[in-house]
């Protein structure tokens, strides 16, 4: 179970970094950008948390 966790954690931080990495700076200024932006933001937050309880 943990590394399947584990696997699902750098699947979601792997996807997050590819779509911030394809998306430039003009994206992010329009409203559908700005709510993008906000997704990634909030995958990312739950990534960084399921990391932190799985290294405990």
């Amino acid at each position: 179970m943990k590394g399947f966790l584990k696997g699902m954690l750098l699947g979601a931080v792997a996807g997050a970094a590819a779509d911030m990495a394809m998306h430039t700076n003009t994206v992010k200024k329009t409203p559908a950008g700005k709510a993008m932006q906000t997704a990634t933001d909030v995958v990312d937050a739950a990534a960084a948390s399921v990391k932190e309880t799985l290294d405990r």
